[in-house]
């Protein structure tokens, strides 16, 4: 699967936001999306120095709804797996699988259940993400296979 980015285009209610990447992006009913920010700080390889990349933040995962061609109307909650949209090579997330990967984000309580062992002088803390806005990233989600 080629790698589907864009940003929020539009932000239509509490339940509902425009992406900015539709039909002509081979964007499908029921591709599953991350919205994220990236951080300013640089995570650096401990061996070598060098900088790894930015750390991506999820804000949350939303569900592709309606497409159109140049854009594509995206909704939160789980998807409704006994219904199928053409598939077009794009996989969608089973009810289970779908909890798993919301589950497994920062800041859930499902996560600080166990602490780890780590250096507490080290801890840098997970940013305040805030409200998804207009501007934000978003690529999709690949699952399985």
């Amino acid at each position: 699967m080629e790698k589907i980015e864009g940003k929020v285009a539009k932000i239509l209610d509490e339940y509902s936001i425009v992406i900015n990447v539709g039909r002509e992006n081979d964007v499908v009913n029921g591709m599953v999306f991350a919205v994220f920010v990236q951080s300013d700080e640089e995570v650096k390889n401990p061996d070598s120095g060098k900088a790894l990349g930015k750390l991506e933040n999820i804000k949350e995962h939303v569900f592709v709804a309606h497409v159109q061609d140049k854009f594509s109307t995206c909704v939160a909650g789980e998807k409704d797996t006994s219904c199928e949209h053409e598939s077009h090579g794009a996989q969608t997330l089973s009810g289970a699988m779908m909890e798993e990967s919301m589950t497994a984000r920062p800041g859930n309580s499902k996560l600080s259940n166990q602490k780890l062992n780590v250096n507490n002088s080290q801890i840098t803390g997970i940013p305040q993400l805030g409200p998804i806005s207009v501007g934000d990233m978003v690529r999709a989600v690949e699952v399985g296979g």
